[in-house]
């Protein structure tokens, strides 16, 4: 007859719903990563030029900056892009030449041909799911070493 605590039912079952988040980061982490790489596989290149830094406020005050970025597609259009990535101190300045990644068939669709611009939010899921999923695996090593993983092999070996 199997001797289960509610305290192990407890920690195996906060376990459970605590991976979830942890699968769903994995998962849309996973995703975003994908569709970054498959877009930087098809992407056309041109150099752009740093027009402006636009200035935003910063959680805590403090100041951001988000660079604006002038390029000419292979259609001969010229098109501004402005990142998501904020950042302070800038890693740009004013005139800079940056390499611009765009959509063909979209050229206004566009990013900074840098690893920041394009796999910083993949990274900060995957880095997120994983430190969720390590946790979880901590708490079932717990529960294993505290509740009878290795007492019950233990215990049966001997009967």
């Amino acid at each position: 007859m199997k001797n289960k605590s509610p305290l192990r039912s407890c920690i195996v079952i906060l376990a459970i719903i605590l991976a979830l988040p942890g699968i769903v980061f994995a998962i849309v982490g996973g995703v975003w990563w994908f569709n970054v790489h498959r877009f930087v596989q098809s992407a056309e290149h041109a150099e752009g030029t740093v027009i402006e830094l636009v200035e935003s406020s910063g959680n805590q005050g403090g100041r951001t900056f988000s660079p604006v970025v002038e390029y000419t597609d292979h259609q001969g259009k010229q098109h501004k892009y402005r990142s998501n990535v904020n950042s302070n101190p800038s890693p740009y300045s004013v005139g800079d030449k940056v390499s611009i990644l765009y959509d063909r068939d979209h050229p206004s669709s566009a990013t900074i041909d840098h690893w920041l611009y394009l796999y910083l939010f993949p990274l900060v899921f995957g880095i997120i799911a994983a430190a969720d999923l390590l946790f979880v695996m901590f708490l079932f090593v717990i529960v294993w070493v505290f509740f009878g993983g290795a007492k019950n092999r233990e215990n049966r070996a001997v009967q």
